[in-house]
């Protein structure tokens, strides 16, 4: 009487990473998906503030509810450095 084998689990794969496989090791695999996730999630307008702006291209960014096409980071609207100098110039306005 032949005895079934019980399979192997499958480990989970790293989200849109998981098409790697087993290479490039799974800390780079993980930041991959990460990275991958953040952009192509929906994202704020800066024009009608809606959650629709989805990324056109490296650096490009369309909100589909008005139109609005715009340059920004590269896999987020607004880098991190953006956003610190748009805020020194919102302080700066409100003092004048």
């Amino acid at each position: 009487m032949a005895r079934k084998q019980k399979g192997k689990k499958k480990g989970k794969k790293t989200k849109s990473a998981g098409r790697f496989g087993v290479r490039y090791g799974r800390k780079i695999r993980k930041v991959v998906a990460a990275v991958e996730e953040k952009s192509r999630a929906t994202h704020d307008c800066p024009r009608c503030e809606r959650k629709s702006v989805k990324r056109v291209g490296t650096g490009i960014w369309r909100c589909s509810k008005c139109g609005f096409t715009f340059s920004g980071g590269t896999y987020l609207p607004q880098t991190p450095t953006g956003v610190t100098a748009q805020r020194a110039i919102n302080r700066l306005a409100e003092e004048r």
